[in-house]
């Protein structure tokens, strides 16, 4: 079963969530998402564009998931 870990960023304007990986990418699980998902978040977020965002939450979804920002 497919695995999706969103995180919801937030700057001062605005927030959106955003695909950090699913299990098609790195094999994570939704046990090891939900005990690991702040340790991949956090590496994410330091490597990549949204490094001066600030992290609003997170979430672990069965399935394939499209961010509502980008509905």
């Amino acid at each position: 079963m497919l695995v999706t870990l969103i995180a919801v960023l937030c700057n001062s304007q605005l927030c959106l969530e955003k695909v950090v990986t699913t299990s098609e990418q790195s094999g994570i699980t939704m046990g090891a998402c939900a005990v690991n998902a702040q340790i991949g978040i956090a590496d994410w977020l330091a490597k990549g564009p949204y490094h001066a965002w600030r992290l609003q939450g997170y979430k672990c979804v069965l399935g394939k998931y499209t961010p509502k920002s980008e509905a």
